[in-house]
């Protein structure tokens, strides 16, 4: 670096800062990643279209490129080191590209205070610094320099200053003949009375570059000394005249990374299978992280992801994202992207019916995005939630802006399995809107109150588009749930059915002296009725609605039922084997039919001569059992009492055998063969 004058800065109006005040302020990010991403803020407001973030191989140091327009030494002074200068950012301020700044509250390079022990920055920019002040009589002799408020060594100040001097009424005095500059010395003097002048200052930074040294170490030493009068002392800067051919990038080092950082930045990842970004290592965690909160584009892949197509629902402001923002470490490096759950490769299946689109436009707030509910709990956990980004920054972590306080039991527990995103492209953005560390709204703020309601709706029940959702994925849960019973306990009665033909097979084929008394019904055909047959008929075909959608018979469907969430329909396949209802009975096919017997009527009836098994599904005994255990109970005390022919024991013995049966395992089988 070529030589020029080191000096100390002056006027960087933390005098007046209460010591407790500057540590509570310099602590206000939390954690590194989120005090980091200031410095990545910086570059997007100086207009850069690339930023590389490069640490060293130990973590000890962490060096931010951009190539920005840059900072002139007056910028880096008035801007960048200046206490509580950032409000105007945050009132539509923006940059010669037509950026809206990200911005800050002022707190600027305090953002990694407590993290590293040096920030040193290098830059330039081709503009000139301009202020003006009032002298109030004259003839005086004004010192230029404290107005400058950077050591500027005098074999470069030259062509580069220029005074301008005009009387109240506007008229210029003339250089030489009203007054004189002395630019080795930076001193003017005004020799004639000539009243009350107002004098502006301008100075040429074109080719001029700068190198500067915060010391944070010993700006918390002194703050913690309250040692007010040397609390301007832990900065210096140099100033050069550029090499000709180097590059007018922006170059910022944290050096001195703490322990705890270079700690976490180092951890490895978790052992076993890893679903959560805190399971990542650190440095994957750190990229992740940055990503979420820095303004980088979308990440839409080639090909759509699911049913539906995210774009639209992405939109960002103008010029509000860099086009590039790059980490490395040794030999790896990362091109970040910023990435929503619907369009990761592990995401669930993302349904029309539980996507919500946002759109708000209300009293200058507006906003577009979704609000998206899945049927199972979202991984990673840190995509749970809805992100609200305001100039493409999140404000802080995903939430549900307090629904979490409100809701209990299921609809709570759906809150893991809902995700969003929304972009406020314009209100939101005044200073008394977002924190300091923006990592949260505040309140009270009335574009927040718009922003709350129209995401949760009014009053105690959560409305709005997150209750949209919510209902949503509860709908999918209780159809799904309905459809499970339905679907299970018709399998259930099937395999009933099964097992008892079985056992009947079984016995009649493995001469057990129960086989003959079957083969007599079998054979028989006459009616063995007592009343049930004239009873109504119980269906067990598909009900009418299943949690509120319409059923409709199908048959052919590639799966037992397909569910239209659209258009609230249950196609159920009957021509699936759950639905059959005939029962072989060694070699006679035998229809079941369920009646809705009297309570004191037969369990079961028999008619051989019409193939028909009649079933009391009234009967009380159903009352006790499952579906199941009922029909096959049912079934085995019917041909039970049939094949015994008044014979008690025999009775008894049968019907035993017929509930007891089970099919042998596979061990059993092939042990036997």
């Amino acid at each position: 670096m070529p030589s020029g004058v080191v000096g100390t800065l002056t006027g960087m109006r933390l005098g007046g800062i209460d010591p407790s005040i500057l540590r509570e302020l310099s602590g206000v990010y939390k954690p590194f990643v989120k005090a980091f991403k200031e410095l990545v803020s910086n570059a997007f407001d100086a207009d850069a279209d690339a930023v590389t973030v490069e640490f060293a191989e130990d973590f000890s140091s962490v060096k931010v490129v951009d190539d920005g327009r840059g900072m002139t030494p007056f910028e880096f002074r008035n801007d960048f080191t200046r206490i509580g200068g950032g409000s105007r950012r945050w009132r539509g301020d923006r940059t010669p590209k037509g950026r809206l700044r990200i911005g800050s509250k002022g707190i600027g390079f305090l953002a990694v205070a407590r993290y590293c022990s040096r920030l040193e920055v290098e830059s330039s920019g081709e503009r000139s610094f301009f202020c003006e002040f009032a002298v109030a009589e004259t003839p005086a002799t004004i010192e230029i320099w404290p107005h400058l408020g950077v050591p500027v060594s005098e074999d470069l100040v030259g062509h580069r200053l220029k005074i301008s001097v005009k009387r109240r009424s506007g008229k210029k005095l003339r250089e030489h003949r009203d007054y004189w500059l002395d630019r080795r010395k930076r001193k003017l003097l005004i020799g004639k009375k000539v009243g009350p002048v107002r004098i502006r200052v301008r100075f040429d930074c074109r080719g001029l570059a700068f190198r500067s040294v915060l010391d944070f170490d010993r700006l918390l030493e002194l703050a913690d000394r309250a040692d007010l009068d040397k609390i301007d002392d832990f900065a210096t800067i140099t100033i050069y005249e550029r090499p000709s051919g180097a590059a007018a990038d922006t170059r910022i080092t944290a050096s001195g990374i703490k322990s705890f950082v270079r700690r976490e930045l180092r951890s490895e990842r978790r052992k076993g299978y890893v679903r959560n970004v805190e399971s990542l290592s650190g440095l994957e965690k750190f990229i992740w992280h940055l990503s979420r909160c820095t303004p980088v584009r979308y990440f839409i892949p080639s090909e759509s992801h699911g049913t539906l197509d995210l774009s639209s629902h992405l939109k960002a402001a103008a010029n509000s994202t860099l086009n590039r923002l790059e980490v490395r470490h040794g030999k790896d490096s990362w091109s970040l992207d910023r990435r929503v759950y619907p369009l990761e490769e592990a995401a669930a299946r993302l349904n029309r019916d539980t996507f919500v689109e946002v759109r708000i436009k209300e009293a200058g707030l507006e906003a577009v995005g979704f609000v998206a509910g899945y049927e199972a709990a979202i991984f990673p956990a840190e995509y749970r939630g809805i992100t609200a980004r305001v100039r493409g920054v999140a404000i802080g972590d995903p939430g549900f802006f307090g629904a979490e306080h409100l809701l209990a039991g299921a609809q709570k527990a759906v809150l893991s399995q809902i995700t969003g995103e929304i972009n406020i492209l314009s209100g939101l953005d005044a200073i008394d809107t977002l924190n300091p560390g923006r990592e949260s709204f505040y309140e009270e703020s009335g574009d927040y109150k718009i922003l709350r309601r129209e995401l949760l709706g009014e009053g105690e029940q959560i409305g709005g588009y997150l209750g949209r959702a919510i209902a949503a994925v509860l709908r999918r849960s209780q159809i799904g749930a309905s459809l499970k019973n339905l679907l299970g306990r018709a399998a259930q009665r099937r395999r009933a059915l099964d097992e008892a033909s079985a056992a009947i097979t079984h016995l009649v084929v493995s001469g057990d002296p129960a086989g003959e008394g079957l083969r007599n019904i079998l054979s028989s055909s006459s009616a063995l009725l007592n009343g049930l047959s004239a009873a109504e008929e119980f269906e067990f075909g598909p009900p009418p609605r299943i949690a509120g959608f319409a059923t409709l018979a199908a048959e052919g469907l590639r799966e037992r039922a397909v569910i239209d969430y659209e258009g609230e329909i249950v196609r159920l396949d009957l021509s699936r084997p759950e639905w059959d209802r005939s029962l072989v009975l060694f070699n006679r096919i035998f229809k079941v039919v369920y009646k809705k017997g009297a309570s004191h009527q037969a369990v079961a009836n028999i008619d051989p001569e019409n193939n028909l098994l009649l079933i009391n599904w009234n009967h009380p005994a159903r009352m006790q059992m499952e579906e199941k255990a009922f029909l096959r109970t049912a079934l085995a005390w019917i041909v039970a009492r049939e094949a015994a022919n008044g014979n008690a024991d025999y009775m008894m013995d049968l019907a035993l055998k017929l509930v007891s049966f089970s099919f042998p395992d596979e061990n059993d089988r092939v042990a036997n063969s």
